[in-house]
């Protein structure tokens, strides 16, 4: 066993694993191998438990230090803390630790800040209560007497110390008592695609199969994706709690039931993960929607659970709605697969796709005819110019929706509650006086009646963002993910014209034949056709999206604000 000195305080979660450390504190080890970066060990006092092992360090008279799984990527201590040490070490975006599926190769990559909710047995959707059932977040009754204990994930993220001033973007919008966020994935940021050099050049000719092919058509009224022969859609629904390995690891599965086959599976937040670096990879000019929000702390608690599942039900349902997305290998592998040898099979496949990045524009097929400079160049300036705008615009409107939200939850529901207060207190002293002398009005009751009135419109307005803001927030989560891929997406194919122009000046100066050139050229139309495609399928989406969005906003106000009035004309009716 080693002993550790204790660099950063931590205060370990109530009825769970986790043990209560400060700084300088000295701990004997007893156990490395938890995973995420947790270790176990016991104190002075004689307390054991679980705590991050990037928050002490290995003392030097150890006979050798144990071996440490990477740390998780943890923000720097609480400002409580006045001692100028340093931050603990960042680990890796992605834990070592094997999943339960079999060897250490085929390991799920554990994101640093992702949910507790992520390992997940491959599978049908349950039906049962599995190992707790119900929503998640009602109940947290995890302890050390009976082993059911919560997973070592959970304790990667749950209780470290909160992200420091300015690490939330602050865009988000979550219920009072829910903060959605800490780091928001944006795929722009992360997005890492291979040079398309190979795929324009034509050093690499990856076989394509019949149903990887992707056909663009030329309509009266554009170019555009094929469509869809069928269409389908996808629930996401049941968020349970389960439990696994005798109860040290716990998680949210969510079942989705696609409508094609109405055969339920069981997946997690880590599923969709996965699923999404996957999509990123694979499409370099497709624009992918985004997941929702990393979450720091309240993972289990009910109303952000089911706010989870609403987001990831806007994600999905934007896939099931892309021609080309909805139908791709790695897509419908994570709808219906229930088997885990056939699941590990297929992400093995996934993960060695060959059609990814702009290599995958070899299983584009679009029209014979070779689009002119002209008619691409003004369309690709023209969302250059769009994209940026209409981020900026839907950031604006979530951070309204965000302090809106707010101001109804909070400041618009004390203030109500407070008129209601005051006419009580009113009413209360009215009640002393009409004991006095029996009169046939009674304006105490009267009041009193009024009081009640205001202090439930204070509820009204602490219950409607759910209906309104909340919403439409959750709309805009996934405009501001496509817009923040969209430069990603442009760049590729700016990058795919600057390099037709390195080969055209190559061929002038007779260094690279004609043929080339005209291969080059073919390459890169493939690459404008699917832009301009993706280019109709975005406004399309958002014509209809958005307009929806908005109409459904409004009718909630309209609705809201016609129940305020009807209880303000009850409250007036006793005048």
């Amino acid at each position: 066993m080693s002993r550790v000195q204790v660099l950063y305080d931590f205060a370990g979660e109530p009825n769970s694993a986790e043990i209560t450390i400060t700084v300088g504190e000295i701990l004997t080890v007893t156990n490395t191998e938890v995973g995420e970066g947790w270790w176990e060990g016991t104190n002075s006092r004689g307390q054991r438990g679980l705590f991050p092992a990037a928050y002490v360090e290995v003392l030097a008279n150890n006979a050798g230090p144990p071996k440490m799984p990477p740390p998780p990527l943890v923000a720097a201590p609480v400002a409580k803390q006045q001692q100028p040490q340093q931050q603990p070490p960042p680990g890796p975006r992605y834990d070592q630790t094997a999943d339960d599926w079999g060897d250490q190769q085929d390991d799920w990559e554990d994101d640093w800040d992702d949910d507790n909710d992520t390992y997940s047995e491959i599978g049908p959707g349950n039906t049962g209560g599995g190992g707790g059932g119900g929503h998640a977040g009602v109940t947290n009754v995890n302890n050390n007497q009976n082993g059911n204990f919560q997973s070592s994930n959970y304790y990667a993220n749950a209780n470290l110390p909160a992200l420091p001033a300015g690490a939330h973007d602050g865009d988000s919008v979550s219920l009072a008592s829910t903060v959605v966020g800490g780091t928001r994935r944006t795929t722009s940021s992360t997005k890492i695609f291979k040079s398309g050099d190979a795929y324009l050049m034509g050093l690499t000719v990856p076989a394509v199969s019949e149903s990887d092919r992707v056909q663009i058509l030329q309509t009266e009224g554009g170019i555009i994706w094929k469509p869809m022969r069928d269409s389908y859609t996808v629930t996401v629904d049941s968020p349970k709690k389960e439990k696994k390995f005798n109860g040290l690891k716990s998680f949210i599965a969510y079942q989705l039931t696609p409508s094609f086959n109405n055969v339920a599976v069981s997946r997690r937040y880590k599923h969709f993960d996965w699923l999404h670096e996957r999509l990123v990879e694979k499409f370099c000019l497709i624009p992918i929607p985004p997941l929702p929000d990393k979450q720091i702390s309240g993972r289990y608690d009910e109303e952000f659970v089911e706010h989870r599942r609403v987001q990831l039900q806007e994600f999905v349902d934007w896939m099931c709605r892309h021609p080309v997305l909805s139908t791709c290998a790695v897509w419908m592998h994570f709808l219906t697969c229930t088997d885990e040898k056939k699941w590990k099979t297929g992400k093995r496949s996934a993960e060695k796709d060959p059609l990814v990045g702009t290599t995958f524009c070899a299983a584009i097929f679009p029209p014979d005819k070779t689009l002119l400079h002209s008619q691409v160049e003004p369309q690709v300036d023209s969302c250059t110019l769009f994209v940026p705008q209409m981020n900026t615009a839907v950031k604006t409107l979530a951070q309204i929706c965000t302090d809106e939200t707010k101001k109804f939850q909070l400041q618009w529901k004390q203030d109500y509650q407070r008129i209601g207060e005051g006419l009580s207190e009113l009413a209360r002293a009215l009640d002393i006086d009409e004991r006095r002398q029996v009169s046939q009005v009674s304006l105490s009751s009267s009041v009193g009646q009024a009081a009640g009135i205001f202090i439930n419109i204070g509820q009204m307005f602490a219950d409607q963002p759910k209906h309104d803001f909340i919403p439409f927030s959750d709309r805009l989560h996934i405009y501001r993910g496509l817009l923040n891929s969209y430069p990603d997406s442009l760049s590729e194919y700016r990058n795919a014209v600057q390099k037709r122009k390195d080969c055209e000046k190559l061929t002038a100066e007779q260094k690279m034949e004609n043929s080339q050139l005209a291969e080059v050229n073919r390459r890169v139309d493939v690459m404008s056709y699917a832009l301009l495609a993706e280019m109709a399928h975005f406004r399309q989406e958002r014509d209809t999206h958005l307009k929806d969005t908005i109409g459904n906003f409004i009718g909630a106000q309209i609705e809201f604000y016609k129940n305020i009035v009807r209880r303000l004309e009850q409250a007036q009716s006793h005048f």
